[in-house]
């Protein structure tokens, strides 16, 4: 009997052990990479029985905390969810349906205790019938960063609903992706970065992917396809959200991201009129009209004095800007000339710039007269007097043109009828340099000592031609066809690199 009660202890302690909640061994080295799936059972994707369970196998403990919002099986239809160590179990909530798919996908967000998520999502398919369509494409997305997460959905074209695709997937931890299960027929495909909702919305605030195709075609003989598409920008949209006014007429419009449009009105306008502010922008893709923006226009007692904001030459043509509407004297701008101030003619392109179209070389310095400079409110520039230096456009000597570089030349390989432009980078210095392909040739000169990379793109932007066109979803215009050399490349003082081959075949 005090031998039964002595061991005791000994079995408690073994007792509470074996009852410890399930985690993570201790120790060892760390734990850098997310679970890998090792089985799924049943292991045939046809037949599947009414009622069958059907059971993930990862070779980790996973954190069960992950895996509800990672798992989506399409069609909405209803389940029941398992999970248990290292598997998943799902199944019907009644039954499967019936000569029916069961498309289920497992997003990479599945993790393990030390928050390692898996590189790869799995998408599989099952059927309750005798067929699943054999369709399949191929793809990588190109600029990817395995950090974040990509969705891509495929659509059917033309796009009757430019929102609803009829597949989703993910794409793996180096880009690659893979839709399963296609139907013969037609068909898009748009990426995200992040969850992919609505393409047409979310491209003008997150990381978008358009085919570089109007479509792809899914025939009954080839039905595999391999698309390459490219991670670009948000194609921003501006909104109005606010004024700032400046004086009674003029006022800066702020923008959705922060950013400042200065806009003006017609001095016929009062305190408590109604004014609505109708404008166009563009981004780098389109010109689009901004929403109407009204508000009630307040009194505004102006006593702030107008300032000069820039001096610059453009065209040539010696150029002063100021913070707001002013009005100058024809003596508010003059030079020195033997110690007597000589009047320099001056043209107002607009109510806040005013240019000097003919400057000789041998002028350096002007002077701004604040008396003879005022707003619409008659209120005196901020300096009684401001001079202004001037550099004549021909001394500033560029690094470019003191800097002897090498030059790089190639030939592309591409049979469509758009113009192509070659774009070099610098990867020491970050900096870019553009040419255009001619007769399938090309030749980037004079270029900074360093390693670059090379690609190429269609020039389908009628906006800005140096910009790469990554596509709208609504209405459809496909991305560019782009390419890359596939090594970087030496660029030497004095050298040419010749021989390099683009490839947009």
């Amino acid at each position: 009997m005090s031998r039964l009660i002595q061991q005791l202890p000994l079995f408690s302690i073994l007792l509470l052990l074996g009852c410890a909640a399930t985690g993570p061994p201790p120790g060892g080295p760390a734990d850098k990479k997310g679970p890998k799936l090792i089985s799924i059972i049943p292991e045939s994707v046809l037949n599947l029985d009414p009622d069958q369970k059907i059971t993930f196998t990862f070779d980790e403990l996973i954190d069960p905390v992950s895996v509800p919002p990672s798992i989506q099986i399409d069609s909405d239809l209803k389940y029941k969810l398992k999970i248990r160590g290292r598997k998943i179990v799902v199944l019907p909530e009644i039954i499967w349906p019936d000569n029916g798919l069961v498309r289920i996908r497992l997003s990479r967000k599945i993790r393990d205790y030390q928050k390692n998520m898996m590189a790869e999502p799995v998408y599989i398919i099952f059927s309750t019938g005798l067929e699943i369509p054999d369709g399949i494409i191929n793809g990588k997305v190109i600029k990817y960063d395995s950090k974040n997460m990509v969705e891509l959905g495929l659509y059917e074209w033309p796009l009757s609903d430019s929102s609803q695709y009829i597949q989703k997937i993910e794409a793996d931890a180096t880009g690659n992706f893979k839709f399963t299960g296609i139907e013969n027929g037609q068909y898009a495909i748009g990426a995200v970065e992040g969850v992919l909702r609505d393409m047409n919305k979310q491209i003008k605030n997150k990381k978008y992917a358009i085919l570089t195709y109007d479509y792809l075609s899914i025939p009954p003989v080839v039905n595999e396809k391999m698309v390459e598409i490219l991670l670009s920008e948000s194609v921003k949209k501006q909104k109005i959200v606010s004024v700032e006014m400046i004086s009674q007429h003029s006022f800066n419009l702020i923008m959705d991201d922060k950013n400042e449009d200065y806009f003006m009105i017609d001095t016929l306008y009062k305190p408590g009129d109604s004014i609505s502010v109708n404008l166009e922008k563009t981004n780098r893709l389109e010109t689009y009209m901004l929403p109407e923006y009204s508000f009630i226009l307040p009194e505004i007692i102006d006593t702030l004095a107008p300032r000069l904001t820039k001096s610059f030459f453009e065209d040539e043509k010696f150029t002063l800007e100021f913070s707001e509407p002013v009005q100058l004297n024809a003596n508010a701008i003059t030079t020195k000339r033997d110690r007597v101030n000589i009047p320099v003619l001056f043209d107002q392109i607009n109510e806040k710039t005013v240019i000097i179209p003919t400057l000789p070389d041998t002028i350096r310095k002007i002077e701004l007269w604040g008396t003879l400079i005022q707003d619409w409110n008659e209120n005196s520039f901020a300096d009684s007097v401001k001079i202004v230096t001037i550099v004549p456009p021909n001394e500033k000597e560029t690094e470019e043109e003191k800097m002897i570089g090498g030059n790089i030349l190639g030939s592309i390989e591409y049979d469509g009828k758009k113009p192509v432009k070659i774009e070099a980078h610098n990867i020491n210095n970050d900096s870019y340099y553009l040419t255009d392909v001619k007769n399938k040739q090309f030749k980037l000169s004079n270029l900074h000592p360093g390693l670059y990379e090379l690609w190429g793109f269609e020039v389908l932007n009628t906006l800005n031609p140096d910009v790469y066109f990554s596509g709208l979803w609504q209405p459809y215009h496909r991305a560019a066809r782009f390419a890359a050399f596939t090594d970087t490349i030496d660029v030497r003082a004095r050298w040419d690199v010749e021989g390099v081959n683009i490839d947009f075949e």
